[in-house]
C-alpha cells in the first residue's frame, strides 16, 4: 500500500478514467478506481480546503482488506 496526499485538486479524478463512488460521507467522498491494473482509492474531500488522498493497492484483495477494516473500525 502506497498513500500519498496532496492539496485540493477539482480535477483529480481525470486521473482515474472510470473511477466510481464507494462512500460518500458529510466531509469526503471515496471513489475506487483502477490505472495501469493497480487499484486505487481516491478520497476527495467535500471542500476545497481539504486535501487529497491517493492510496495505491497491490492487489484488489489489499483493497478489500482496507476497505472492510475501515467499515469496522
Amino acid at each position: 500500500m502506497d498513500e500519498q496526499t496532496f492539496p485540493y485538486d477539482p480535477g483529480v479524478l481525470a486521473a482515474f478514467p472510470g473511477a466510481r463512488s464507494c462512500e460518500r460521507g458529510e466531509r469526503e467522498t471515496t471513489y475506487l478506481a483502477e490505472r495501469a491494473g493497480v487499484p486505487y482509492l481516491v478520497i476527495v474531500p467535500r471542500h476545497s480546503d481539504g486535501n487529497v488522498k491517493v492510496i495505491a493497492f497491490e492487489d484488489e484483495n489489499e483493497r478489500a482488506a482496507h476497505l472492510a477494516q475501515a467499515v469496522t473500525a
